[in-house]
């Protein structure tokens, strides 16, 4: 792992702690070594930093659509810094696969956001089957998460009274699905969704009773 990316994203773990109370819940499922897709929701466009952040134990890489690197130069240097590349959502990116697919044959941890998109209510959407796919492909082992509590704007996050979550559920192995490749790919998506879906569920009660 890169000495600075370990230190940036304990920094950033740390100033969500401090500001916001961010919490992460049983990040013991997330393999020390291996291969591995953290498969998270998605609400707003820092989530790959927050679930690395949660994670800055391991070095992570995500994908992130390529509009994001023209924003502005800072945010461009901010999100390679970040091990982000890019993926074209015209389309299906098959360079952007293969790279994916590298990784994890490398031994690295790849965050990824089945739904394919952000939610911009908070809803759970249903998953693309780009994430079983590549599980299905790669063999590595997948481990749902789901973000709580996060808000677009970053003042609106800081005036909020909800603290922000990740909970990392159990690992989904996708040799466990049978099938052709595509069959397998939908069945490890769904699964990853209903596992995502389980973890929001027992938050939710978790805080009504918290």
């Amino acid at each position: 792992m890169k000495l600075r990316y370990r230190i940036a994203a304990r920094v950033i773990n740390f100033i969500w702690r401090l500001l916001f109370g961010f919490r992460v819940n049983n990040r013991e499922n997330i393999p020390e070594k291996g291969g591995v897709i953290v498969a998270s929701n998605h609400l707003t466009n820092y989530d790959p930093l927050l679930v690395g952040a949660a994670i800055w134990k391991r070095e992570a890489f995500f994908f992130a659509k390529e509009e994001l690197f023209i924003i502005n130069p800072f945010y461009s240097w901010l999100l390679k810094y970040f091990n982000a590349y890019k993926v074209s959502r015209m389309g299906i990116d098959k360079e952007a696969i293969r790279h994916t697919e590298k990784l994890l044959k490398k031994g690295l941890c790849v965050i990824m956001f089945p739904e394919g998109t952000r939610s911009l209510k908070g809803v759970l959407l249903n998953a693309k089957p780009g994430v079983g796919f590549i599980a299905a492909r790669t063999n590595v082992p997948v481990i749902p998460a789901y973000i709580h509590g996060v808000n677009f704007s970053l003042i609106a996050q800081f005036l909020r009274k909800v603290k922000p979550r990740v909970i990392f559920g159990k690992p989904i192995y996708p040799d466990m699905f049978k099938g052709k490749i595509r069959e397998r790919a939908d069945a490890i998506s769904q699964e990853i969704m209903q596992s995502i879906r389980a973890l929001s569920e027992e938050t939710r009660i978790s805080m009504n009773h918290g």
